[in-house]
């Protein structure tokens, strides 16, 4: 009975623990229960490409790095998401963690999109993030509210800018 006890608490304790450490809903869909409308407003949460066209590619992913709280560099959150082809310029991901902090403490986040090699293609804004820690707790706990969409800029506009950037310095050499 002693034995039981004893493992049953320490079961207890472990749980506990474990749930103390803050985790995040990496998923920029913020769809509700009949994925019709979107929480938040009138916030924009998609990835856009520099065209301004919603991502909607295959092999890019999603990359959460945690960048404050108690890590004294960026650390990976998790596996890198896919992108959701039914929907573009939202990715489908999961809750990933544990952050440096605990539940109701405040960190900050940052989101990087990657080609189909791992190579990165942008990040975007850091932003503030705290999981709610509410009793019991609730579905909208972990979302990334402050969480903002960006432009991803396309190697080939990256490319094209680079050969206009040449071309004008050989032609201002030649005056």
């Amino acid at each position: 009975m002693k034995k039981t006890i004893l493992a049953t608490t320490i079961l207890f304790a472990g749980a506990v623990g474990l749930l103390a450490q803050g985790v995040v809903n990496f998923d920029n869909g913020y769809w509700n229960y009949d994925n019709s409308i979107e929480l938040g407003g009138t916030e924009d949460y998609k990835i856009y490409a520099s065209a301004g066209v919603p991502v909607d590619n295959a092999t890019w992913q999603a990359q959460l790095w945690e960048v404050g709280g108690n890590v004294t560099q960026p650390t990976r959150l998790g596996t890198p998401a896919l992108f959701d082809l039914g929907i573009p310029g939202y990715w489908t991901g999961k809750e990933v963690g544990p952050l440096s902090v605990a539940a109701t403490v405040a960190t900050k986040l940052q989101v990087e999109i990657l080609d189909g090699s791992g190579a990165s293609l942008a990040k975007g804004p850091v932003f503030d993030y705290t999981m709610k820690a509410s009793v019991p707790p609730g579905a909208l706990d972990t979302l990334m509210v402050n969480f903002r969409g960006f432009i991803v800029p396309e190697p080939s506009t990256v490319a094209l800018g680079v050969l206009g950037l040449g071309a004008l310095l050989l032609f201002r050499r030649r005056k």
